[in-house]
């Protein structure tokens, strides 16, 4: 009897020291399972939400880029009998109106963490790039870039357009320029308008013996020689390219400036390389080597750099240790024959035979595998530009 008392009173002392749990502490535990499905990485979908309890009741306030995403989880806490008010935001934010889509106005746009001038650059977009924005701060744009990529923007880059004006732009007859740099100047001044770019897109005023005419998203318009440039419906129907095709314009840039958050051809970081080339040959990717990594069909390390195929991506970073997964800091184009680009330091060729001059033994040590690109179709992170609505 005095052991069965012993064990009842031991069970009251477990049960009363078991942390007791609150709505806003089961709700947290809800968002981070939705979270997880529905915005699995910040830089790419933005779901911040926030709980606290006020007079018994669940507050639910936030912001989110997904109005998927915030049904689902008022949806998960409705099954879970969680009555919530519903206080999330769900961006665009109504004071941005109907202007909430905009083309890059500049050569080259910078994408900050932060709206400031003096925040870390993330990444950039190039001239004529379509972009949504989803909030203001001041002078400053959130914005979201066709590779899902979120940050903030000066907005003098920023040329703003309604829906049916972006509707327009699609439809008119649109340029890319194709040449690794340039410069447009004004067709009658001859006075220069801006330096250009690979890849920036500008809408076709006119074609004469002397080049072409096209207006930058303001209506500023440049002349530019016709070799540099190619009609954009033409060339998003026409590349489909080859691994030779990659490797070629891929060393177009060799000795470029390694560039944090850079992504033109001005000067590039590791998987902002990576996305240039593949963009100037029809693709849009994810914007860091981190998310490319997720992309693409895998070569694992163990069975040997041979199995690998020209144009590939190839990944390095830290491999999977104890509670620690592996992370993807690095990436390159793979060439072939043990030969790989990369932007390290500056656009350069390294290799993985430890016979050759350019042996990388800190890449070999660290190298994570591979992910195959081409012919890969229906992937968020792996798109072609004739695929993507936006342009």
């Amino acid at each position: 009897m005095s052991r069965l008392l012993h064990l009842l009173a031991l069970t009251v002392i477990l049960t009363t020291c078991q942390p007791k749990t609150s709505p806003a502490g089961d709700a947290e535990q809800i968002f981070r399972t939705v979270a997880q499905q529905y915005a699995p990485d910040s830089r790419e979908d933005l779901f911040q939400i926030h709980f606290r309890e006020i007079e018994s009741k669940l507050v639910v306030s936030g912001e989110t880029s997904s109005q998927e995403s915030k049904l689902a989880l008022l949806s998960a806490l409705a099954k879970a009998n969680l009555v919530a008010i519903d206080s999330i935001r769900v961006l665009p934010e109504e004071s941005m109106g109907t202007k909430i889509w905009g083309l890059v106005n500049v050569s080259v746009c910078n994408i900050r963490a932060l709206p400031g001038h003096s925040a870390e650059m993330i990444s950039q977009a190039i001239l004529g790039t379509p972009v949504h924005l989803l909030k203001r701060s001041g002078h400053w744009l959130y914005i979201q870039t066709p590779d899902h990529y979120l940050g903030w923007v000066d907005d003098d880059a920023i040329f703003l357009k309604d829906a049916e004006a972006m509707d327009a732009w699609r439809k008119e007859k649109r340029v890319i320029y194709l040449s690794i740099l340039g410069s447009g100047f004004n067709p009658e001044t001859k006075e220069a308008v801006t330096d250009l770019v690979a890849g920036s897109i500008l809408k076709l005023d006119e074609i004469s013996i002397k080049g072409s005419v096209v207006e930058m998203p303001d209506g500023r318009r440049l002349s530019v020689p016709m070799a540099d440039a190619m009609d954009l419906t033409e060339w998003k129907d026409k590349v489909l390219p080859t691994a030779e095709d990659l490797s070629l314009c891929a060393k177009e840039l060799l000795g470029r400036p390694y560039l944090w958050g850079g992504t033109s051809t001005k000067g590039v970081d590791c998987s902002g390389f990576i996305k240039t080339v593949y963009f100037l040959n029809g693709y849009i990717l994810a914007r860091d080597a981190s998310l490319q990594f997720r992309h693409g069909a895998y070569t694992d390390p163990q069975i040997g750099y041979a199995h690998l195929k020209a144009g590939d991506l190839v990944f390095f970073g830290r491999k999977a240790e104890g509670d620690q997964p592996t992370k993807a800091t690095h990436v390159g184009l793979y060439l072939g024959n043990g030969a790989y680009i990369n932007s390290s330091g500056y656009v350069r060729i390294d290799s993985f035979d430890p016979s050759q001059k350019n042996f990388s033994k800190l890449r070999a040590d660290n190298w994570l595998g591979g992910r195959t690109i081409l012919g890969i179709t229906d992937d968020k992170g792996i798109v072609r530009v004739r695929n993507h609505p936006w342009y």
